[in-house]
């Protein structure tokens, strides 16, 4: 196993030249992912219609660059520790323009789906490089407070992504669609060539394979402070994956609200989960990590519990899911940013790999908590309002378990 021994973070602030341009890099790359997969659902239909193809096939445009993201953020991860986030960032951009670039002149839909893969590997690299890099830039109290800011980024960008996207599909088409998202991704890669220095310098010494991947993440893995951030922020968005899967259903159907409406009042739940990441800029380094994450994740729990009493009870109302799931927002956007840079902050020297493997175990506990709760419809919201509950205690009871762990731990070394 690696020999990796956190060491004690340094409270002077860092000098860093450039700094908005670099967070503002950060911010974008961060944003890339998810921003690229919603900005093209609005083109499902149209795609289907033009190659005259069949639901699950034109589907795979979507479930294939989620999987191959869950899959690759394992990878840059380590690889940035080795080689350093400048490099594999901008290969990552590059196969995010190319991959782009092919969904636009595809002449098939396996040439899309082809297309839609290599722009899910390469734009899966923001995502994990942005973070590391925020880590090998600041402390451990202030990479909390800076990745608030770009979470907020990456919560806001798929938000409005799919109003975008329809824009363009009924002015210039799906391939009008795509052929934006080109020009985003060739700006992205010039911000990055341009904008991007290198961040991490303490390298790893061990070439990179298999074994020192498995190795980092073994590593990880058996710390209990490492496991009691990434499985906490795990858990708290999948409540926010189960509202994505399951509230449609609740809320149009069950409750008989328009798509409109119900675009209306999803606003909401944007507003609170912003409102909570600027809590956590602002005070995250003055109350601290562990304490942020507590708050946020103690109010989870209590606002899912409200939304289970008010349905059970019989309350089917659209604000009684969302008044509850706007300040379950504040929750998660101030306990969610605390919660990653804890992660990342174990092993400063493993930070990369320390950020693939986060986003692996939220991307997959998510993806199982969305699949089951958006299967299940029963003529009620109850199943929405159970598993987003679950979810928050779940997040609850793995900080406290993990946490004590880590202090068992320090009290008989």
């Amino acid at each position: 196993m690696i020999n990796a021994t956190p060491p004690p973070d340094s409270s002077a602030e860092p000098v860093i030249r450039n700094e908005r341009l670099i967070k503002g890099v950060l911010a974008t790359t961060i944003a890339a992912s998810a921003f690229t997969i919603q900005i093209f659902l609005p083109a499902l239909p149209a795609v289907q219609a033009a190659f005259d193809v069949t639901a699950t096939q034109v589907q795979l445009t979507i479930s294939l660059p989620l999987l191959v993201t869950a899959l690759a953020t394992l990878i840059y991860g380590p690889l940035s520790d080795r080689y350093g986030r400048r490099p594999i960032l901008i290969i990552g951009m590059v196969l995010f323009f190319v991959g782009t670039v092919l969904c636009l002149f595809a002449p098939t839909i396996l040439t899309l789906v082809l297309g839609r893969f290599i722009q899910a590997l390469g734009s899966a690299a923001g995502v994990v490089i942005a973070r590391a890099a925020v880590r090998d830039l600041y402390g451990r109290e202030r990479a909390a407070a800076v990745l608030a800011g770009l979470v907020a980024v990456m919560i806001v960008a798929p938000m409005i992504a799919p109003t975008l996207g329809g824009f363009l599909v009924d002015a210039f088409g799906w391939r009008g669609n795509i052929g934006a998202t080109v020009l985003f991704a060739g700006a992205l890669l010039a911000l990055v060539v341009f904008g991007f220095p290198e961040t991490h310098h303490a390298r790893s010494g061990a070439s990179f394979g298999l074994g020192s991947m498995v190795e980092s993440f073994q590593t990880l893995l058996a710390s209990p402070a490492y496991r009691a951030y990434a499985f906490q922020s795990a858990f708290m968005i999948a409540i926010f994956y189960v509202f994505l899967a399951a509230a449609p259903y609740a809320v149009m159907v069950v409750m008989d609200v328009s798509a409109t409406g119900y675009g209306l009042y999803f606003l909401l739940s944007t507003v609170g989960y912003l409102g909570g990441t600027l809590l956590a800029n602002r005070y995250s380094q003055r109350v601290g990590i562990d304490r942020m994450v507590r708050i946020g994740t103690g109010l989870a729990v209590l606002t899912t519990a409200i939304v289970v009493i008010l349905m059970f009870a019989g309350i089917w109302h659209p604000l009684a899911v969302f008044i509850p799931i706007t300040v379950m927002g504040v929750a998660n956007g101030m306990a969610l940013p605390n919660a990653s840079a804890g992660a990342i902050s174990v092993y400063p020297d493993l930070a990369g790999a320390a950020s693939g493997l986060t986003s692996f175990i939220q991307l997959g506990i998510s993806a199982v908590f969305a699949q089951v709760s958006g299967s299940l419809q029963n003529g009620t919201p109850h199943p929405l309002a159970l598993y987003m509950f679950g979810a928050a205690i779940l997040a609850w009871v793995s900080f406290e378990i993990f946490k004590r762990a880590e202090a068992a731990e320090t009290l008989h070394s």
